[in-house]
């Protein structure tokens, strides 16, 4: 057989060339044989995707951080450093700091390889079986096989209700159209025909004389020749864009790496100073300057950082997973809340790719239909609101009863869902019978179908012919207003009949346009008597011979009116009110969409997507721009209509160029590229395609666009509080960072042990972190503009704050080295640098209050003393006294029982952090000082 891959242009040309080309029988098909042949040269029929990364790369990932790294080589010294500690001592006061620092890298590690497994877990139980099974034709008989078997040259039997499982000629239709939208975002059905001509650049979603992987059967039958399978698709092709478009950092990712490195330098310049100054003053030796330089490493270094992090966007992760968003990606927590774009798909993300009439034009009166989507719950109402009863209204009862018998679909409900199993159109048309009192079930058993004709393109309508219990022929008809006005004569109104004439005619012509400027889709209605049977006639009764019927052109004529329809696909519940949410947060939500510039545009009016200098842009337009012409105008463009996947990717790459953090949302293949090129994807989980979840950082179980809401709040939320725990971290250690340094320039002073160091970080500073890692969000966040994708985690004046709280914590340290305790003189140093230890311990505790808030009083602040910080305080206070109480621990750490003395001089000393921090505040809203020294200021670099 040939190399089929060469042939990138199947749409137009001769089929007989393709039979050549594919080595095809049109009429018996493949042989097993033969079908075996290729399904071993071509590989099956499966889009290509990379293997899951193992659990030892997913925990090796874990470590990839410069503050985890940093920790590393500060427990690889020590190690080496109680390696060569005398043999004397116990392993745990030789390997104790070592142990310690691996004990922390290891459970940061654990908790972020078990959070992501969760989610991709949560994932895999959303994936559904795509395409299952599939009916080709094989020696001459129909058979059903996997689609995973089918390939090129197979003969595909195609009808209603089926998945496409390859790329595929047609080479027959009757009636035959697809649903597209998971791969062009159209959310109509698209009308294929066999033997339409077609350009070769006829772009993708007008290439009716083909079917595509992904897309389905609305209605018809047809037949058709296989062209491509698995990555040779249009769907395989896209997989290919998403391992192109490559991961993307999130901006907390980036900001965690660029603070991670500073702190790495920093650390390794000021031990290495430290260290070699102590080698040219030649007093201690090596052994005691490496443990020194260890401890100031340690002193500088926030370890509780890594794991707090990882907990706070865990448990941000939970909390997000309960409202219906599923987060993939640790860092992607945080991602939303930084976001200043959300570019997102029309069709079924802001709509519900639902079909909904909305109003209707019938005898000489307009209605409008309550109600969305395929449940008929709803009403009739007219121009005063109030319910009609159809009854009462002739028109409007022969109305829905054609629109009912021209009808090919039927309406499904499980489990509480109602779906349309046909063309989504004619299932809209159902549903609105069905409120009007006349489902299909009570008009259906009193007519007999004898004839149908099906729509084309050409004709623009729908024909159904059916004998009633009277016995009369009736045509039914709904089609184009345009086209089916003309044919008409007569309109029903309520005095009757009534003959219409050409004024008549440019009026009804007239509410058509009317309702179409609403972006509503309007067919027309009519109907025809065309005789009457016999009096004993019945529906049971065999009709005549098809042969005798009269031809459509003979039946589609003089018509009487029966009214109009306007549908569209309707918003989702609750979407005006997400967006108008992301408007107050100054998060510009932008309309990406394969339907058309009109239709998008009315429901970006609808939803307040648009704005007073909005402008919309096709892909023709866009195509014309290039991409520094595209990145000037992005900013102003709220529509994209009638793109591709490939100008999606540009839309996004354009935002990012002009320094936004892009969010982008969608569910359908089309969206996978775009999805996995923002800075955080967003799928839809209940009917997006696997494709765009696999490609996206967090999906959204519910389907519900105005979920992103809550997940901008959470995401805002958890910056806020990880601005907060890293502000009361570093602070806490820039005053264990001045304790050390004095104590090791100074004679007679002993400096901290990496222990206590750790101690202190991870044990007593660690659980208040935690807890300010989940203080409850400020209600003002969500009517503040996002933070700059520059900005840093922490501001100039934020870092001012951190010297100053470590000057005052390091002062009060200092202050108890140089307290005159009532020890021996032997004792005196140590003893005090037990004190020392244990204030550094202590006043953090006291100090988590103040992180709070940047300039408000804690006093000021409700609650004033929230439990989570009020328990972390309680338990870490408790953990550290057991270090002090007991004797074995004493060993340990090196610590001495305390009397009352010395604990009222600790807690009075530790509890003096709060009214200093209360005066620079105080001083602050003054205007005395500097404004805004501290975490989570309203300030311009967070803009």
């Amino acid at each position: 057989m040939r190399d089929v891959a060469r042939a990138t242009v199947h749409h137009n040309g001769a089929i007989e060339d393709l039979y050549v080309q594919l080595e095809a029988d049109p009429v018996r098909g493949l042989d097993d044989k033969d079908a075996e042949a290729r399904l071993a040269k071509h590989g099956t029929n499966e889009l290509p995707s990379a293997p899951p990364p193992s659990a030892l790369k997913r925990i090796i990932a874990q470590f990839a951080n410069p503050i985890v790294l940093t920790l590393l080589g500060a427990a690889v010294i020590a190690t080496i450093n109680g390696a060569s500690t005398k043999s004397s001592e116990s392993f745990l006061a030789r390997f104790g700091d070592a142990i310690a620092i691996g004990l922390i890298v290891v459970l940061n590690a654990v908790l972020g390889f078990y959070q992501e497994r969760r989610a991709e877990q949560a994932l895999d139980a959303l994936k559904k079986m795509q395409t299952p099974n599939a009916r080709v034709r094989r020696g001459d008989v129909v058979k059903v096989v996997p689609a995973r078997g089918v390939v090129p040259g197979d003969i595909l039997e195609i009808e209603a209700g089926d998945a496409v499982p390859a790329d595929a000629r047609l080479l027959q239709t009757i009636n035959l159209a697809t649903q597209e939208a998971a791969l062009t975002g159209e959310s109509l059905p698209i009308a294929k025909d066999a033997r339409a001509e077609l350009p070769d650049d006829a772009p993708i979603g007008d290439r009716t004389t083909m079917l595509f992987t992904g897309t389905s059967i609305v209605r018809g039958k047809g037949r058709a020749l296989v062209v491509a399978t698995g990555k040779d698709t249009e769907l395989g092709k896209l997989s290919t864009m998403l391992s192109a478009a490559g991961e993307q950092k999130t901006p907390l990712e980036e900001r965690l790496d660029h603070f991670g490195k500073r702190i790495l330098v920093a650390c390794i310049a000021i031990s290495a100073v430290m260290f070699g100054w102590g080698m040219y003053r030649g007093d201690t030796t090596w052994q005691e300057l490496l443990l020194a330089a260890v401890s100031l490493a340690v002193a500088a270094i926030p370890e509780g950082l890594p794991a707090i992090t990882t907990i706070t966007l865990a448990l941000g992760m939970q909390r997000m997973a309960k409202k219906g968003a599923i987060v993939r990606k640790l860092a992607a927590v945080e991602t939303l809340g930084a976001a200043t774009v959300i570019c997102t798909d029309k069709t079924g993300t802001l709509t519900q790719n639902e079909m909904t009439v909305r109003e209707i034009y019938a005898g000489a009166a307009s209605y409008s239909v309550t109600g969305t989507g395929y449940d008929p719950v709803g009403e009739i109402v007219d121009l005063d609101g109030k319910a009609v009863d159809c009854s009462e209204r002739p028109a409007l009862t022969e109305l829905l009863a054609t629109i009912t018998l021209a009808n090919t679909a039927s309406l499904d409900v499980k489990e509480g869902c109602w779906r349309v199993v046909g063309d989504p159109t004619e299932g809209a048309l159902l549903t609105l019978s069905a409120k009007g009192g006349l489902p299909k079930e009570s008009v259906a058993p009193s007519h007999q179908v004898l004839k149908e004709i099906p729509f084309d393109s050409d004709r623009k309508r729908m024909t159904v012919v059916t004998l009633d219990e009277a016995g009369k022929e009736i045509a039914h008809t709904k089609g184009s207003a345009d086209v089916l006005i003309p044919l008409c004569v007569h309109q029903l109104t309520r005095d009757g009949l009534d003959t219409l004439d050409d004024a008549k005619r440019e009026a009804i012509l007239a509410e058509a346009e009317r309702m179409s400027q609403q972006s509503l889709r309007v067919l027309a209605v009519a109907r025809r008597e065309l005789s009457v049977s016999s009096a004993d006639a019945r529906p049971s009764d065999p009709p005549p011979s098809s042969d005798a019927r009269p031809s459509a052109e003979h039946i589609e004529q003089r018509f009487t009116f029966l009214g109009l329809v306007g549908m569209i696909d309707p918003p989702r519940k609750g979407v005006k009110e997400a967006v108008a949410a992301c408007a107050d947060a100054q998060v510009r939500a932008v309309m990406i969409t394969g339907d058309h510039k009109l239709t998008a545009v009315a429901i970006a009016k609808e939803l307040g997507l648009w704005d007073e200098g909005s402008i919309a842009l096709t892909g023709s337009e866009l195509d014309k721009l290039s991409d520094e012409a595209l990145t000037r105008r992005v900013d102003h463009v709220r529509v994209f209509a009638r793109v591709t996947a490939e100008q999606k990717l540009r839309i996004v790459k354009a935002f990012k160029a002009r320094g936004h953090v892009v969010a982008m949302t969608g569910d359908g293949v089309n969206d996978a590229p775009a999805l996995k090129e923002a800075h955080i994807g967003i799928a839809m989980g209940k009917d997006g395609t696997d494709v765009a979840r696999e490609a996206a950082d967090m999906v959204l179980a519910d389907d519900n666009f105005a979920t992103i809401v809550d997940a901008v709040r959470e995401g805002r939320a958890i910056w806020r509080n990880i601005q907060k725990f890293i502000f009361f971290l570093l602070s806490s250690n820039a005053g264990l960072l001045v304790t050390v340094f004095v104590a090791s320039v100074m004679p007679g002073m002993k400096e901290l042990r990496p222990l206590m160091i750790l101690w202190i970080n991870l044990v007593t500073n660690g659980l208040p972190a935690l807890a300010l890692g989940v203080d409850p969000p400020d209600p003002t966040q969500m009517t503040e503009p996002p933070r700059k994708a520059t900005s840093g985690l922490l501001g100039a004046r934020e870092y001012l704050g951190i010297g100053a709280v470590g000057i005052l914590m390091g002062g009060l340290a200092i202050a108890c080295y140089m307290w005159p305790w009532d020890v021996d003189a032997g004792d005196l140093p140590s003893y005090a640098r037990a004190v020392a230890f244990s204030l550094l311990a202590l006043s953090p505790l006291f100090h988590a209050f103040n992180c709070r808030s940047a300039t408000a009083s804690m006093f000021s602040m409700r609650p004033m003393f929230p439990l989570p910080i009020i328990l972390a305080v309680i338990v870490s206070a408790g953990i550290h006294l057991v270090a002090i109480v007991f004797p074995s621990l004493r060993e340990v750490f090196q610590t001495f029982a305390l009397g009352t003395y010395e604990w009222v001089i600790l807690l009075a000393l530790s509890a003096s952090i709060i009214p200093m921090i209360e005066l620079l505040k105080g001083l602050q809203r003054l205007g005395i000082v500097g404004k805004d020294l501290g975490p989570m200021s309203r300030r311009a670099s967070e803009r």
